[in-house]
């Protein structure tokens, strides 16, 4: 028998031996080229893209934006975008109504501060119409890090916004921070003690802040609020009662004090709900106060009145 015969003889051998083995480890081989396979196969790239359905509301999807301000509207807020990212403020700010401009950012370099806050990177953005109502039309901003632009690895960085679109002199104009107008109101109201005059109400999309001057006629304090009473100012509307968002709540007058004061409620801008009244339900008239909780009751019982006043709304459209 020559070598090669020898080789082949013990080559048949060994598989007939070891075959269920040597099988066994094909069989796992396979496994782990598969598997591995898979896992260099390209991922496709996942992009974010700016949505372009934006003209469907969240909150009544019967309340559509009207067709012709939908591309209006789209390339407003595109621009807004594009001029912040890009450090171009005045052309920015020249987007924002004159209202809110008036309001919360009165000047340029008021302006520049937001878009260094907010724009410290370049950004990118998702928007979705929100809200219609009356001609103002409220979107639900999300702006996030753009990780294409940055080579950023970190995640994403986002800030939520409510951007509000009306018409300012034929031009349609943006606001931030959901902000959808004032209401002029100068309602008058007095007792033996004090005097009040309802200013205004600022309107956002989720809250109403009333401006109210308020003077004591008195040589004592007069506590309107301070977290020692419950329910202590309420916003009676059409068809519910809600509790001023004062969390941490001093609403006092000094003794013959005349001073402008902000009250603000937790409300929609959307609800339907008509404001119909505004409670002091915990007036409290003392001669002695603290500010100290431990001490409320004991001024309590020294007080010269405690009562509520009830101040109607609605005499403005009388």
């Amino acid at each position: 028998m020559n070598f090669g015969s020898k080789i082949m003889l013990k080559l048949r051998e060994f598989f007939k031996k070891y075959y269920k083995i040597l099988i066994l480890i094909a069989i796992i081989l396979c496994i782990i080229f598969s598997v591995n396979r898979s896992f260099k196969k390209p991922q496709k790239e996942e992009k974010i893209s700016n949505s372009n359905n934006i003209s469907s509301p969240v909150v009544d999807t019967t309340k559509e934006v009207p067709t012709e301000y939908k591309e209006p509207i789209n390339n407003l807020i595109k621009s807004f975008m594009e001029y912040c990212n890009n450090k171009e403020y005045e052309n920015g700010y020249n987007l924002l109504s004159s209202d809110f401009k008036k309001r919360y950012i009165s000047s340029l370099s008021k302006f520049k501060v937001y878009v260094d806050t907010v724009f410290k990177s370049k950004k990118i953005y998702n928007v979705q119409n929100y809200s219609n109502t009356n001609g103002i039309y409220v979107y639900s901003i999300t702006i996030m890090d753009d990780i294409l632009a940055s080579g950023s690895t970190n995640g994403y960085n986002s800030v939520e916004d409510k951007f509000v679109i009306t018409k300012e002199n034929g031009e349609l104009k943006l606001a931030l921070n959901g902000y959808c107008g004032y209401k002029e109101i100068n309602l008058n109201s007095q007792d033996k003690y004090m005097e009040m005059r309802i200013i205004k109400k600022d309107i956002k999309y989720n809250s109403e802040t009333y401006t109210i001057e308020f003077k004591n006629k008195t040589n004592n304090y007069i506590i309107l609020a301070d977290n020692t009473e419950k329910n202590e100012i309420i916003l009676r509307t059409s068809d519910s009662s809600i509790q001023c968002n004062m969390t941490n709540a001093n609403l006092i007058i000094l003794p013959n004090e005349t001073v402008e004061k902000q009250i603000t409620f937790n409300k929609y801008f959307d609800d339907g709900k008509e404001d119909e009244s505004l409670i002091l339900n915990a007036i409290r008239i003392l001669p002695e106060y603290s500010g100290k909780e431990e001490n409320a009751t004991k001024e309590k019982k020294k007080a010269i009145k405690l009562y509520s006043l009830t101040i109607d709304l609605k005499q403005d459209k009388q």
